[in-house]
């Protein structure tokens, strides 16, 4: 399961209703996803990823809890193609 929340507490389209509550918000939806991931694989012997697309820039990271993110995700899929420079 690849989770795309563009962008918990700010950004993304202006109709995005968003919240300062949100990043734990965030964190909290995918810490239950992977209980419910976990306790499926329990039940039929499968092995279930959990994955979440997020922001490079340092606007956006900050308003996720990274640390706990890690613990519960299989992989975070950094989304670079909002990067840009002169280099």
């Amino acid at each position: 399961v690849d989770i795309d929340w563009e962008y918990p507490v700010a950004g993304g389209l202006a109709t995005n209703k968003v919240s300062p509550q949100d990043k734990q918000n965030f964190t909290l939806l995918m810490s239950t996803l992977r209980q419910k991931l976990d306790q499926q694989g329990s039940k039929d012997g499968r092995t279930y990823l959990l994955t979440a697309a997020v922001a490079a820039g340092a606007d956006k990271i900050d308003n996720l809890e990274v640390s706990k993110l890690s613990g519960v995700v299989d992989w975070l899929c950094i989304m670079t193609y909002d990067l840009y420079g002169a280099w």
